[in-house]
């Protein structure tokens, strides 16, 4: 009989072991890091639709509507929008591509009437809750209530604002922690291991130490951002609670 080759008693090679058990922290730092990226992602994104959507808004009127047009109608309802009296040049400017002039006059006497219904408080408190600008474009006796409505509901919609901009940044610093605890896990798990080269060993012990640094500053940004979201919607529930309208 042939001899049995003899078993190979060659220890495992200690960087089988390292990439072993280095795998799965780093595998969560990578997961956190790529949620982190997309909701940056999805962020711009939101951002880049909400200007694609406001510039194709303001295009202007095509040949069928300038053709067509009801300019004591589209008076009315730039009036009942709120847009300034210069809405009209946007209207000529795209019209002009037509051999079309607006009717004026018919514009005018629309908008006028929009925009007695615009300069309502009630309105006012509305388009203040959007978020929308006001073009100075009220005047008689309505304009104080108007003004003051609309500040009002404007107050309230950017106390929001500043809420879910804060709590964006709260999710964002707990996912930074998730991130570099998870980096911490990774970079122990390779300290810890037998036969890590002197300069590999120094590196991961400075980079333990700047981690921990961070980890420090996050869990302190996350405290402030805490206390802070706690405030604004003590600020919010006020306001809504002492609001004129219904909202």
């Amino acid at each position: 009989m042939g001899r049995r080759p003899a078993r190979d008693s060659r220890p495992v090679h200690s960087g089988s072991r390292h990439i072993s058990l280095l795998r799965p922290a780093r595998a969560i730092a990578r997961i956190v890091g790529m949620n982190v990226l997309l909701r940056r992602l999805l962020s711009c994104t939101a951002a880049l639709l909400a200007a694609v959507v406001t510039v194709g808004c303001s295009n202007g009127m095509g040949k069928d509507q300038c053709l067509m047009a009801d300019w004591h109608m589209i008076g009315f309802e730039d009036g009942l929008q709120g847009w300034p009296t210069d809405r009209i040049g946007v209207h000529r400017v795209a019209c002009a591509q037509h051999q079309v002039t607006p009717n004026l006059a018919a514009y005018m006497e629309g908008r006028q009437r929009g925009l007695q219904e615009f300069c309502q408080p009630k309105n006012g408190f509305r388009v203040g809750l959007r978020g929308a600008g006001y073009a100075n474009v009220c005047s008689g006796p309505t304009e104080p209530a108007f003004v003051d409505s609309y500040r009002y509901g404007r107050q309230i919609h950017d106390a929001r604002t500043e809420l879910r901009q804060t709590q964006a940044r709260l999710r964002g610093a707990r996912d930074g922690l998730s991130y570099t605890e998870a980096s911490m896990a990774s970079v122990t798990t390779e300290l810890v291991l037998p036969g890590v080269p002197t300069d590999r060993r120094a590196f991961l012990a400075t980079e333990l130490i700047r981690l921990t640094q961070e980890r420090t500053e996050l869990v302190a940004r996350i405290d402030q951002l805490m206390l802070r979201t706690q405030q604004l919607a003590v600020n919010v529930q006020e306001l809504e609670r002492q609001s004129p309208y219904a909202l």
